[in-house]
């Protein structure tokens, strides 16, 4: 089996363990200032303090160009993803589940569906906390130095 349809199998698997018959993926943005789902976008957030959370959910409100959307299961959300769509890409600015649901197959649902949805390449970029989640995805790696978190991943998912 090649690896591309092994990945394929993998974002099925993970999708059908995600999902349930009330399973949403959908924009969220007016959601984006509830302390639920600011909860969720803090475990995400360069700055996860009530603060940066408030500035993170504004920026996300107040742009057309930025996307930010939800996993909901029976009308709660799950998980929140923050994305921008280039005519090329995806770009993955903010991903995270929360920590009740955390390696059940959400994370990887959202990302299977931005693919369906845009059919693009997806980017994100990433401090090293977070790759083996981006690598379980069949995402690839670079990595280069930051100056403030150390190293810094750009994670590329082709479809």
């Amino acid at each position: 089996m090649s690896s591309a349809n092994v990945t394929r199998s993998k974002f099925r698997a993970a999708e059908n363990h995600a999902t349930d018959a009330s399973a949403a993926f959908m924009d969220i943005k007016h959601l984006a200032a509830s302390p639920d789902v600011g909860s969720i976008v803090a475990l995400a957030a360069v700055d996860g303090s009530p603060e940066g959370v408030a500035k993170e959910a504004e920026k996300y409100r107040s742009s057309d160009e930025l996307h930010f959307y939800g996993w909901l299961v029976d009308g709660q959300v799950l998980g929140i993803c923050g994305f921008e769509v280039h005519a090329d890409n995806v770009e993955i600015h903010l991903i995270a589940v929360v920590n009740s649901r955390q390696r059940q197959g959400i994370g990887a649902a959202m990302v299977t569906a931005l693919q369906k949805k845009y059919a693009r390449p997806i980017i994100a970029e990433t401090v090293e906390e977070a790759i083996g989640f981006y690598q379980k995805q069949g995402f690839a790696l670079s990595a280069h130095p930051h100056p403030d978190w150390g190293w810094k991943y750009t994670c590329y998912l082709q479809i």
